[in-house]
């Protein structure tokens, strides 16, 4: 297949669902001409016992354009002994056949089928009445009005009824035109057109296949990728080499959402599960807890926080713990890791696995430590409800400490360049705003505007009381200053938040200490004599000042004196403090700064012994003076190298 005709390609996934022998098998074979028990053990019971699959496939003139189309067939199995099968088939479908018999009518398997359905939310689908050769016209008349009052208040309620007979044919054909008719609609079938999202391809069989290796089947739930890509397996963390790609008999240089499709891949069989994911790198976020929305089928269930449920979500299978957190919120614990991304769906059975309990979808995967049933919190799983453009909307208005856009975006699943196109809107829509970048974080932090006011205003407040209080103090550190507003959120928002004062000019940095541009120091008199006194020696003595003991000599101050008018002078900022017996000129300080970044800069990252060579300072104080840096976030160590992480500027000032 050529990579324009591959772009034409469109796929919906249905799943058949009902009680077992209703003739879910034989429909699907007269469909797609595939027989998808294929297991030894089908043949003899004459049921199926693990989920097959088979294709249809047609093509269709859109807008001149002739598309490729396939739809895929899940063919669950129906017997009560299998429903764990059942429930790993339906886990990842766009669609559902609902198949009952014309002389059982509506059984148990049926109505826990269509409930799961129901739960998951699948509303696409149709409804084959079959065995119709089987009974005379009337009793055909009383099932489908059965029907259509059982199917009224679930998500397929809006499903047309198909009476056909697998034996004589009839009514197969028009079944077969309504399901082709779906691709009519094209917002509801995935193409390959969709980058929106990273790769997410879920894993429901796997086996060796002679000459090829590792071969895994499954559906693509996002994105798409093609051959070469590297993928990340879920279960073991192992990035995996994607080989080759197979929808049905047709070899795929790309593939992409709604497919069904076999890949082969460079992982141990022995490591693949059902239930796992192939995912891109950027969306590999394993998780114990997540927070959901979950409806009971009996509304008056309540679930017990010590006891464990079944929960099957995608094709996998978890036991778990349910904690209410209030409305229609629940936390799902599990001791396993798991892998879920908001919109997910899932089923909840009891602890026996004999029953359905209810199922929902997964609102966020980034659970906080703290006050997880907070009226806040509530607030924000309900406003994760919404679109993500109406998410975010709600969130600024209720998140003090902002949005992490990244977590934002892991959670949906959401490629930078949407959440790009996301923040271009919040703009059109005049959105009140700040964007923050913070140091660890690959996209940025959103605040609203009111908050980023109210914490500018308290750090104003903060400045010019402590200037009024302490006029011979230069100003006050950044732990300091968050400590004094009593910033209760991360020092990384407080950084942000403080950058963008420096950036406007509203807040100035002096060495390490922060005041307001207008604020000048008072120096006692002693403090300046001993400024006077002791600048030209430290000016002389370049890199490398005197320690204390030697500056108590070259001043003949005594050495507890001089010690208490160096702390004053730090405070005064008129000096820095470099380690316990080292104190620097700012201006030094500052130049010193400049030769490191230098240094990083033709070095591409440096270690000690490359400092020490440079500057020609001994190696403890350049020890010394890379840990001051480090610790004020102007370097970062790994290993035996060093790297500047800012600019100069943005920790000592201009």
């Amino acid at each position: 297949m050529s990579e324009a005709s591959q772009n034409n390609t469109r796929s919906l996934i249905f799943a058949t669902a009902g009680h077992v022998d209703h003739g879910k098998t034989s429909l699907v074979a007269n469909i797609t001409g595939i027989d998808t028990d294929t297991l030894a053990e089908e043949k003899k019971r004459g049921l199926t016992i693990v989920p097959g699959y088979a294709y249809h496939h047609f093509s269709s003139v859109v807008d001149g354009k002739e598309c490729q189309n396939t739809l895929g067939f899940v063919d669950v199995p129906g017997h009560i002994d299998f429903i764990n099968n059942m429930l790993a088939g339906v886990g990842a479908v766009d669609g559902a056949l609902l198949v009952i018999a014309a002389n059982d009518g509506i059984m148990p398997q049926t109505r826990e089928h269509l409930a799961i359905l129901d739960l998951l939310a699948v509303s696409r689908g149709a409804i084959a009445l079959t065995k119709t050769d089987r009974c005379d016209p009337d009793r055909v008349k009383r099932v489908i009005e059965e029907i259509e009052q059982l199917k009224t208040s679930t998500s397929l309620k809006n499903a047309p009824i198909f009476a056909l007979s697998n034996e004589t044919g009839s009514g197969i054909d028009d079944l077969s035109k309504y399901l082709e008719s779906q691709f009519s609609n094209d917002s509801c079938v995935k193409t390959a057109a969709d980058d929106s999202q990273y790769f997410r391809y879920l894993i429901d069989r796997s086996f060796v296949a002679k000459g090829i290796g590792t071969v895994v089947t499954g559906s693509v739930r996002a994105g798409s990728t093609k051959t070469g890509a590297s993928l990340r397996h879920t279960a073991t963390g192992e990035l995996s080499k994607l080989r080759g790609a197979r929808l049905d008999k047709t070899e795929l240089s790309e593939i992409h959402a709604g497919q069904r499709a076999a890949m082969n891949v460079s992982l141990d069989h022995k490591l693949v599960s059902r239930g796992d994911w192939l995912v891109d790198e950027k969306l590999f976020h394993p998780i114990n807890r997540m927070d959901v929305a979950l409806s009971f089928i009996d509304n008056s269930f309540k679930p017990h926080s010590s006891a464990q449920y079944h929960l099957h979500l995608g094709a996998s299978h978890r036991i778990v713990n349910i904690r209410h957190l209030g409305e229609s919120f629940y936390q799902i614990k599990c001791n396993e890791t798991m892998i879920a991304h908001h919109g997910d769906k899932f089923i909840v059975r009891d602890p026996a696995s004999k029953h359905t309990l209810g199922g929902g979808s997964v609102v966020d995967i980034f659970v906080p430590r703290r006050r997880r049933s907070s009226e806040l919190r509530l607030a924000q799983l309900s406003a994760m409800q919404n679109d993500s453009l109406t998410a975010l909307k709600l969130l600024l208005q209720t998140e003090v400490d902002g949005i992490k856009l990244q977590d934002f975006a892991t959670n949906r699943n959401i490629c930078e360049t949407k959440i790009d196109e996301l923040c271009e809107q919040l703009k059109t829509e005049k959105v009140n705003y700040c964007s923050l970048i913070l140091e660890k974080l690959t996209l940025p932090l959103l605040l609203h505007k009111k908050y980023h006011s109210e914490y500018c205003k308290k750090i104003l407040g903060f400045l010019n009381n402590f200037h009024e209080k302490q006029p011979n103090q230069q100003g006050v550190s950044e732990p300091a200053l968050s400590r004094g507003i009593d910033f209760a959120s991360s020092h990384l928002l407080f950084h942000g938040i403080l950058q963008t004062q420096l950036d406007s000019g509203e807040v100035k940095r002096t060495g390490t200490l922060l005041h307001l541009p207008s604020h000048k120091t008072s120096l006692s008199a002693e403090e300046e004599a001993f400024l006077a006194q002791v600048r030209p020696i430290l000016l002389k003595a370049g890199y490398v000042p005197p320690r204390t003991r030697e500056l108590v000599e070259m001043t003949k101050i005594p050495l507890i004196a001089l010690e208490r008018i160096l702390r004053d002078s730090a405070k005064a900022g008129t000096l820095i403090k470099v380690a316990e017996n080292r104190y620097y000129l700012p201006e030094t300080i500052m130049t010193l700064a400049g030769f490191t970044e230098e240094l990083a800069l033709a070095e591409d990252g440096f270690s000690v012994i490359q400092f020490r060579d440079a500057s020609e300072i001994g190696r403890n104080l350049c020890i010394e003076i890379l840990e001051y840096f480090d610790s004020l976030g102007f370097t970062r160590r790994d290993g035996n190298c060093r790297f500047v992480r800012t600019s100069k500027e943005n920790i000592f000032g201009k």
